[in-house]
């Protein structure tokens, strides 16, 4: 009979003791979350909500440095594709500032503007000196022409061989071969003009360096050149056959 009597109490008290309807409230206490409206809300959606809220923040931030590497990648392609794109590219800004550059723009005023010692250099001025010009020693220059002399040169081509004046490197050497051949008909006449134990001074040309023009020398006319010319064609003609 104690036995009996003692069992109710024990089931009793099992009951009261129990954790499961605080665990159960509890959990749906968590589940659970009043508005600012007076509804419900379970507080898993409003976790999840700013959970979502977080991921969507870090992806956006991972976009952005995918996106410029992305960005990167492809403009090194295209670089590899054309690699004039990029100066194609700088050229045209140019020529359109180029073209969009007229008279209207161009400002006249010369004054220097800006701050000293940032946009221009400082200004050294020199006040309180009076001018002192320079004393130069007193010095006297005398020139006299120098007494180099040659030969007559019958066969010379100023214009090439004192001058430069060139027609090309395919044409000189026709243009030598004529030049020697038309003046040795007349070798005789040029030396009587000149002759042949005559020292001749290389006075009157341009000197060295110096931006000589083309010229033409014109045949100098010389009486003992004519003379000179007619007894060698006629001893010519008397000596062949």
């Amino acid at each position: 009979m104690a036995l009996a009597a003692g069992l109710p109490s024990l089931a009793a008290a099992a009951l009261f003791d129990s954790p499961e309807p605080a665990t159960t409230a509890r959990t749906s206490a968590d589940r659970v979350a009043p508005r600012a409206d007076g509804t419900d809300t379970p507080r898993g959606s409003a976790a999840g909500a700013t959970d979502g809220r977080r991921t969507g923040a870090r992806a956006g931030t991972t976009e952005q440095p995918r996106d410029a590497n992305r960005d990167a990648k492809q403009a090194k392609r295209d670089a590899k594709k054309d690699p004039c794109a990029e100066a194609d590219k700088a050229c045209a800004e140019a020529l359109a500032l180029a073209h969009d550059d007229d008279l209207a723009s161009i400002d006249l005023d010369i004054r220097v503007r800006g701050k000293a010692g940032n946009d221009y250099p400082c200004e050294c001025r020199l006040e309180g000196q009076s001018f002192e010009p320079r004393r130069f020693a007193s010095t006297t220059m005398t020139w006299k022409a120098t007494g180099v002399c040659h030969k007559p040169l019958y066969f010379e081509d100023w214009n090439l061989e004192r001058y430069g004046h060139s027609y090309g490197c395919l044409a000189d050497p026709f243009v030598s071969a004529a030049h020697f051949f038309v003046t040795l008909p007349v070798l005789p006449y040029k030396a009587g003009v000149e002759l042949p134990w005559e020292c001749v001074y290389p006075l009157g040309y341009y000197r060295p360096g110096s931006c000589a023009p083309w010229t033409c020398p014109a045949p100098p006319i010389s009486p003992r050149g004519f003379a000179v010319q007619a007894a060698t064609v006629t001893g010519l003609v008397f000596l062949l056959p």
